[in-house]
């Protein structure tokens, strides 16, 4: 005869077996461990790969680098984290969703009032998800010690995560629901939309979204992201003295034919190249000479074009041959030769497309200011050229190069860089309001991709129609591979 205290362990050794396969079997559950996991993966990537290039190029600083691979893999699963912002907004999404759906189904067995009420659902969720985020991250930020207590927290750089997500969600929701209607206006054969291809708008929107970022990278910085201002700098390969130089303009500190007290801002630039320091005094030296912005390779422009475009391509190359091989071990392998040339060419396309853009926003500028522009506006002051009207040039020409890019990757390129555009009209401090306003424009995008994902079919034909209306963009693909659709 078992005795009670036997008895009692092995009740509760099933209840929690029953517990565990009831929370395993959660629908909510797989989602959220996908989700978690690509946002780890998402956010701890790049940081690992930089620590680890940095740890082969310095072997003394070995260990330094492994503290810093801990610091990182540790910091990500902080509770403020990207990976559990995410992992709970899908539980969330996908538990209320269901409740809801329990609730009305007993009321009305309509479908479309099933389907507004899983949209109010993750509306809700996703709403309630972006606000708890929020104040964990106000909460962190009030911690610093630093700050003083009557200093008012900047919520746009402790935010800047949320606002993040939320600029990509708006995009990739504003992307699905205009394509959309494109395709209800061709079956209507509306017209004028009926003519629109979204292939074409593709082109517009990322030339649109990349004026914008590049003008806010030469004049305007502080309204882009940190990592994305260093990006373009390193990619551009500028001279930071040129470059502030170029602010300096636009803000009327640096006026030619006048001594501001700038004239040896670009004597160390001038020194660095072997030309004289008078190059670059505004007072003695009326414009810039191009030699200085050429790096003193050529004074030709359209030579000094060639050569940006050579290290820009060569330089892309490097990222995506590695990238594209790795893509040939899911290849077959009989036809391995055939995938390895497809991707060599891919790698050439998108190096291309890199280099021509570095190399039309150089010598767009150059164009401007030296080639034509004095020539044709004679009465334009000179300063003008160089204080908007070269860059402004220069960030709308540079990006025609998606036209030298795969057709289907130009959507892609174009939903990566629009919320960096949207981003650059957002006021630098955030009160209230613009937080609350901030999680009601997410719950509303997020509404619309959680629904769309959730009743996409699990396979897509390849001769569907709407083929063409799944979603698109960061957070778009990423839904529609952590519910587990093609």
């Amino acid at each position: 005869m078992r005795s009670p205290t036997r008895s009692s362990f092995e009740n509760w050794r099933r209840v929690q077996k029953a517990a565990l396969v009831a929370i395993v079997r959660n629908p909510a559950v797989a989602p959220a461990l996908r989700a978690f996991v690509l946002s780890y993966a998402t956010v701890v990537g790049p940081r690992i790969l930089n620590i680890t290039l940095l740890a082969l190029r310095r072997r003394d600083r070995l260990r330094k680098c492994l503290s810093g691979l801990k610091h990182v893999l540790l910091s990500a699963l902080a509770l403020n984290g990207l990976p559990i912002f995410w992992a709970a907004l899908l539980a969330s999404s996908i538990s209320f969703a269901r409740i809801t759906d329990i609730v009305v189904s007993k009321l009305s067995t309509s479908r479309p009032y099933r389907q507004a009420s899983a949209f109010i659902a993750a509306m809700i969720a996703g709403g309630y998800t972006l606000r708890w985020h929020q104040r964990l991250l106000k909460r962190d930020a009030t911690k610093d010690i630093t700050r003083s207590i009557d200093e008012p927290v900047k919520s746009r750089q402790e935010h800047g995560r949320t606002i993040d997500n939320t600029l990509f969600t708006v995009t990739s929701a504003v992307d699905y629901l205009f394509r959309r209607a494109l395709v209800a206006a061709k079956h209507k054969s509306l017209l004028g939309m009926s003519k629109i291809d979204y292939r074409t708008t593709d082109i517009y929107a990322f030339v649109a979204s990349v004026t914008v970022v590049m003008y806010a990278w030469f004049y305007h910085p502080t309204r882009l992201p940190k990592s994305y201002n260093h990006w373009i700098t390193k990619f551009a390969d500028m001279d930071t003295n040129l470059l502030t130089a170029l602010r300096l303009v636009k803000s009327g500190d640096f006026v030619y034919h006048k001594d501001t007290g700038y004239a040896n801002l670009l004597a160390p630039s001038c020194e660095k190249l072997g030309l004289p320091k008078e190059y670059g005094d505004p007072a003695v030296t009326v414009p810039i000479p191009c030699l200085i912005i050429h790096a003193n390779k050529t004074e030709n422009c359209e030579v000094h074009a060639a050569w940006r475009f050579l290290r820009a391509f060569t330089s892309a190359l490097e990222i995506y041959v590695p990238l594209n091989m790795v893509l040939l071990l899911r290849a077959r392998p009989g036809r391995r030769l055939q995938h390895m040339m497809e991707a060599l060419f891919s790698a050439c396309r998108s190096a291309s497309f890199l280099g021509m853009f570095v190399a039309l926003a150089w010598y767009s500028v150059c164009f401007t200011r030296t080639r034509v522009g004095p020539y044709l506006f004679p009465k334009v002051k000179r300063l003008r050229w160089d204080d908007t009207l070269g860059p402004a040039l220069g960030s709308f020409m540079c990006g025609w190069s998606v036209l030298l890019e795969n057709p289907r990757r130009r959507g892609e390129l174009a939903l990566f860089v629009a919320p960096r555009a949207l981003g650059a009209f957002l006021p630098e401090d955030f009160d209230k309001f613009h937080e609350y306003a901030e999680c009601v424009v997410f719950s509303v995008a997020y509404a619309v991709l959680f629904s769309v994902a959730m009743n996409a079919p699990k396979a897509w034909p390849a001769g569907l129609p709407d083929r063409g209306v799944r979603l698109r963009g960061v957070v778009g693909n990423a839904l529609m591979a952590v519910l587990g659709r093609a």
